[in-house]
Parts: structure tokens; sequence; C-alpha cells
């Protein structure tokens, strides 16, 4: 009795072992159906419809339920149709783990959340979420002779002004970094199903993440040296992947969602129409990244027609969605005369120059490679005759339009280039060496991360830390007078805001650059 007892105690530990193994052998076998990934995208970014309806209290309860149920039945639809795709691949918990890991790891270098330096674009974007956590809601601004409505692509800032309101200012940065870093995610891992294995997986990754053009040889020609933001070399610029996460996360993610959408119903994972429901959501939060998805939503419109696939709900489930969106587009189209969209004038030679050092080192080898191209030579085409046109269209008073505008085509060809990397084809040895190259411009970006103080809380509102960072600029872009608010969206009874500013917009500097060249004229920000 007591050998069999002694036998049976030291087999116990084995057993614990094995337990914990099960278990973690369970976990990683857990997945979810990327439907409901998607469905969940629509949600969220459906539910800032919802959300600016409030900050404007323009619709009475009822109409809250009614899109609360238009907003359910689409997401019920986007889980059936997808996950009803032969192809469609469950996604681990280990990649969506791994997946939030890197976007908020990322995100949070670039200052949301306030643990590191963020650059001068959050100066005011901060004093936006702080303003719409502080004052009720609707608000309007009288520091202006006529009172102004706050319209903008508020839809990033929404949510976490509710936790602003509910928790205080830091429950609204950590927030926004949690939100981003989410939805970021959300897309990688959906990314992630366009690639059959671990390895074509970890390629694209690391392609998406070091894809740039090449800036170091730019600023090295036009600079003499490597400066701190190597885009601004050529008063051109195509963002690379770290950029636009470090200073636009709300366009790249409009953006990124249109090119994602398009590679999966290219690819056969995923029907056309929840692709096209989820696109007017993205409006919100940035109508620039909803543009640069509309080339590739022209060209899949005529694929389907050509080849006679179109159905009913490519029809209708858009239609719906483009419903529940309607107030947003009135919204974000109120007072909007001052933007406008012109022509921009560029010496071909600047043009040619920019565009040999950004796009044509990849364009040129995915041409050549002709019909071995996934999602069609027509994508490339598409891409290539965008990029080249649109650095001659402003919107707004910037190059916003070509930096906005070329996000999806960007995307798109960089999964392209993973393919081509992956596949050890003829060109890869020079893919390569343009990706090392351009990695050094994310590179720049996340060394000013950790050589600069951490963003500092902002405490003014958005026409103080507009006036220091933007001052040369209007504020239309930002702000409508409420007269000429269309009576759809305009509120009935705003409370009207005397903005009483402080001293000093943060405790502390911010520094506009660590670029010593650009020290002098830029100083520090947060004094008068």
């Amino acid at each position: 009795m007591g050998e069999a007892s002694a036998l049976a105690h030291t087999a116990e530990p084995s057993s614990g072992v094995d337990t914990v193994a099960s278990s973690d052998r369970k976990w990683r076998a857990a997945s979810v159906a990327p439907g409901w990934i998607w469905a969940f995208l629509i949600g969220w970014m459906g539910g800032s419809q919802l959300l600016l309806w409030r900050f404007l209290d323009i619709a009475p309860l009822w109409a809250y339920a009614l899109g609360g149920m238009l907003l359910a039945g689409l997401c019920f639809f986007t889980v059936r149709v997808i996950n009803d795709v032969s192809d469609t691949r469950r996604l681990s918990l280990g990649t969506l783990l791994t997946c939030f890991l890197i976007a908020f790891s990322l995100l949070l270098l670039s200052g949301e959340g306030r643990f590191f330096y963020a650059n001068v674009d959050w100066q005011v974007r901060f004093a936006v979420l702080r303003d719409m956590g502080q004052y009720p809601w609707p608000f309007v601004y009288t520091v202006r002779a006529e009172p102004d409505l706050l319209r903008a692509p508020i839809g990033m800032f929404l949510v976490p002004a509710l936790a602003f309101k509910a928790f205080g200012p830091r429950a609204g940065d950590i927030t926004l970094l949690l939100q981003n870093a989410t939805l970021i995610a959300a897309l990688l891992a959906l990314g992630s199903q366009l690639f059959s294995n671990r390895r074509s997986r970890i390629i694209a990754l690391a392609v998406f993440l070091c894809f740039s053009g090449m800036d170091a040889v730019g600023d090295l020609l036009v600079q003499g040296m490597l400066t701190d933001h190597m885009e601004d070399w050529a008063f051109l610029q195509y963002s690379s992947t770290v950029t636009l996460l470090f200073w636009v996360p709300q366009h790249a993610l409009a953006a990124w969602i249109g090119a994602v959408g398009y590679m999966l119903w290219r690819d056969g994972r995923m029907p056309l129409a929840p692709w096209l429901a989820l696109l007017p959501m993205t409006a919100l939060w940035s109508p620039l990244g909803l543009m640069a998805a509309m080339p590739f939503v022209a060209l899949a419109g005529v694929r389907t027609l050509i080849a006679r696939t179109l159905q009913w709900q490519d029809v209708l489930i858009p239609a719906a969605a483009l419903l529940l969106c309607f107030p947003t587009l009135v919204y974000l189209g109120a007072a909007g005369d001052d933007v406008g969209i012109r022509f921009m004038p560029v010496p071909f030679v600047q043009w040619l120059i920019f565009q040999s050092l950004e796009t044509l080192p990849f364009l040129v080898p995915l041409l050549i490679a002709g019909k071995s191209i996934r999602f069609g030579r027509d994508s490339v085409w598409l891409a290539f005759i965008w990029l080249m046109q649109i650095p001659f269209v402003q919107i707004g008073w910037s190059n916003d339009f070509m930096m906005r505008g070329s996000i999806t085509a960007l995307a798109l060809i960089a999964a392209m280039v993973s393919d081509q990397l992956a596949e050890q084809g003829a060109m890869r040895r020079w893919l390569i060496a343009v990706l090392a190259i351009g990695s050094m411009t994310g590179l720049a970006e996340i060394r000013r991360a950790f050589i600069n103080p951490p963003a500092p809380e902002v405490r003014c509102s958005f026409f103080k830390a507009w006036d220091q960072a933007f001052a040369t600029f209007p504020k239309g872009s930002y702000l409508a007078p409420v007269d000429e608010v269309p009576a759809l969206v305009r509120p009935h009874r705003p409370a009207y805001v005397s903005v009483n500013e402080p001293a000093r917009c943060w405790s502390g500097s911010w520094p506009r650059s660590s670029d010593p060249r650009k020290a002098a004229s830029g100083g520090q920000d947060g004094v008068e």
C-alpha cells in the first residue's frame, strides 16, 4: 500500500504538466471566424455614426433604435456571408494577440497614451479630445465673431471622449490607444488570411512595416544629411507605414480598410457587399482615406458588371449602410467651401525625381512580373496611374490628399511585393535593397520617440493649440459657422462655450523637431 501510494504521489506532477500543456494546446487551437472580425469593424465604425448623432443631439430616441437595429442587421449579414465563403480560414487567438501586440507597441511609441513623444499634429488632436471630453454635447465655440461648430472627421475621438467624461483625461488617452490598436490589429489579422503559410505571413508583415520609398536617398541628395523626418525631402510625400501610424492613424485605418477589403474580395475570401458596406462608415474617421479606396471600388464594380456576377445584396446592403451614414456625410460637407479641390502645379523634374525614389522602384518590377501578379495586373496599372496623378491634386491648404489618397494603393503594392519576395523571383534582391533603404524612414520616426520627452497633457482648447502649431493655416478644416450648417445636422440647443485659455497649453517642453536645423525656427511649443 505504501509503495502504491508513493507511486501515485510521484505521478501527480506529471498529470499537472499534462493538464497545463493540454490547456495551452486548446488555447492555441481556439480561433475566430473572419466574419466576426469584419462584423466587429462594422459595429465599431457604425457605432461612431450613432455617437455623432448624440454629439450633435439631432436624433430622437426612436431613431437610435432604428439605427441600432440596422447596424445589428448589417453585422449579422456580414458574419453569415463571409463565414460561408469556402476559402475562408479561421484566425487563431495567437494570431489575433500577435497582431494586437504589434499594433499596440507601435501606437504606444507614436505617443498615443502619452507615454512617449508625440508628433506636432497631436498637439491639436489632444486639444480636440480635451474639448470633446470636457464640454457638454452638443457645444459650439464662441471664440470668433460667429459661433462655430466643431466640424471635422472626429470618429477617432468619440469613444475616447466618453471615457474622458466618465473617468478623466487619462482615461481618454488610454482609451484612444486601446481603440486604435484593436482596430488596426483586426486589419492585420484579416490581412494575414491573404498569405498561405507562416513564412509568407512573416515576410508580408516585415514588408508592410518596412514599406516606404527611398527617402534616405532623397534626403541625402537634397539636404546633404539624414533628417529626423525624411519624407519632407521633395516637398511631396507618400507616407511610410510607420509614418502613418505615428502621424495619422485615423487616415491609415480608413484607407487600409479599403485595401484589405479589396484584396480579400479579389482573392475570393470576401463577398463584395460587406466590403462596400463598411466603406462609407470610414468617412467620419477620414474622408481622404475613403477617397483613397475609391479607384479600387470602381475597378471592383467594373469587373463585377463585366462578369455579370452582381447580386441584389451588393447594392442593397451598401445602400443601407449609406443611409446610416447620411447624416455624417452632410455633417462633413457643411460649410466646406474654403477647403475646396484644385490643381496643384508640380515641376516635372521634381515630380520625376520623387516618383523615381518613391514608387517606381516597386512598380516597375511588379509590371515586369506581369501575369504572375496576384490581385490582377489591372490592379497594378490602376495603382500606377493613380500614384502618378495624385500629386497634382490639392484638397485643403496642403498636400494632404496625395499623402492620404495614396495609402490604399501603397498597401496593395506592399502585398504584391511580399508575394514576389516569398516566391524568390528574379527581382528579389532589388526589392530587398529598396525595402532596406526604405525602412530607415520608419526607424527615424521610432528614434524620435526615444530621444524626445513624452507628450504632456494638453490643457488648452483647439484654438490655442492650433495657433501654436499651425497659425499660418486657416481653421476651416475643423470649424463651421453654426448658421451655415444644414438644418439636418445643426444642434438645436447647443451649449455656448466661452473658452478660458491657460497661460500655457502644457507643462514643460514639446519639441517640434529633433532636427537641429529646424529647432532654431520651430523652437519649443507650450509657451505663448
